[in-house]
């Protein structure tokens, strides 16, 4: 336990001291009368159980500048172990899926002349991604984002609502600068924050990448080779995406990642996003460390307590005649 506002006891202590010393300096008013000179032979002295009461004001002093210096338990780290699966989200942010999510829909409203804010494909996956964090509680979970390149969002965390808070605020205006999809990017980025935060590099079991896109890859690395690396690296990869079935390579593409031993699944169909679900849920759970931060934690209230019981004591045994201090 250590004491946060040591720096008030420059003021109070000597405004204690100096009560003390008045207190000690004032003189008592005594009660005289000469029947008392007859009955000195039988008068005894008073009982020290008469001095009780002031005895625990000055306790109850003594604990209540104890709460006034605010004792708090120290901050620190703890490494504490856990089970679950190492998961990492790659979200596509590029142009194409700010496109509607119901594109034939759409049309046919528009051709029709009702206006309303269609759902794009970045907020049906996004809908998805957020609904998969919710659920899985016990798992380390971080987040990539990419375009023409990847970037972190949220390094692998067990703290649920801490990622979900930073996922919300992913949208269009994230990377406005770029447009086109670099799907190897975002996976080798997931890859290297894997690196940065798996010190046992040699298990092979319960890491995830679950890659959400429309699987147009146009631009930057060799998604062949960024899965063929994640697998290297044990990473079984998920694709939940919009219409990835209609895009160039995707036979080869959904083919390279259920060769990791993950699956595709297409986020239109709520029965295949819960069959992604369940599956996943069946893997068997690893076990990781992770450092949990605790902060400081105020434990001034029992002092301030204690305190106020002893003067409330104090104020109770005064109303007992026995207490009574005549002199």
């Amino acid at each position: 336990m250590i004491f946060t506002r040591l720096d008030l006891l420059y003021g109070l202590l000597p405004l204690v001291l100096l009560v003390l010393f008045i207190k000690w300096r004032r003189r008592k008013n005594y009660f005289t009368h000469p029947l008392l000179f007859y009955l000195r032979g039988r008068i005894r002295p008073a009982s020290p159980l008469v001095h009780l009461p002031g005895m625990l004001v000055y306790v109850a002093l003594g604990f209540l500048l104890i709460a006034v210096i605010n004792p708090v338990l120290p901050s620190g780290e703890h490494r504490i172990m856990k089970e679950g699966l190492d998961i990492i989200l790659v979200l596509d942010l590029s142009s194409s899926m700010q496109e509607p999510i119901d594109l034939k829909g759409a049309i046919e409203r528009r051709r029709l002349g009702i206006a309303q804010k269609e759902k794009t494909r970045l907020d049906a996956v996004k809908e998805a991604m957020i609904t998969f964090v919710q659920k899985r509680r016990s798992d380390r979970i971080g987040a990539v984002v990419f375009s023409e390149n990847g970037y972190v969002v949220t390094p692998m965390t067990v703290d649920t609502p801490y990622l979900t808070s930073y996922l919300r605020m992913v949208d269009n205006k994230t990377l406005a600068s770029e447009g086109q999809t670099a799907i190897g990017e975002g996976i080798l980025t997931a890859l290297h924050l894997a690196e940065q935060q798996s010190p046992d590099r040699s298990r092979s079991e319960g890491k995830l990448m679950i890659v959400l896109t429309d699987g147009e890859n146009n631009t930057g690395r060799d998604p062949f080779m960024a899965i063929q690396k994640a697998e290297e690296a044990g990473f079984k990869i998920y694709f939940i995406g919009v219409e990835v079935e209609k895009a160039k390579d995707a036979p080869r593409l959904i083919g390279a990642v259920r060769a990791t031993g993950g699956d595709y699944y297409d986020v239109q169909d709520a029965k295949q996003v819960e069959e992604a679900y369940l599956h996943i849920n069946r893997i068997e759970k690893t076990t990781f460390f992770t450092k949990q931060q605790m902060t400081q934690v105020p434990r001034f209230y029992p002092f301030a307590l204690t305190s106020l019981l002893l003067l409330a004591a104090s104020i109770a045994i005064r109303a007992i005649p026995y207490f009574i201090e005549i002199s």
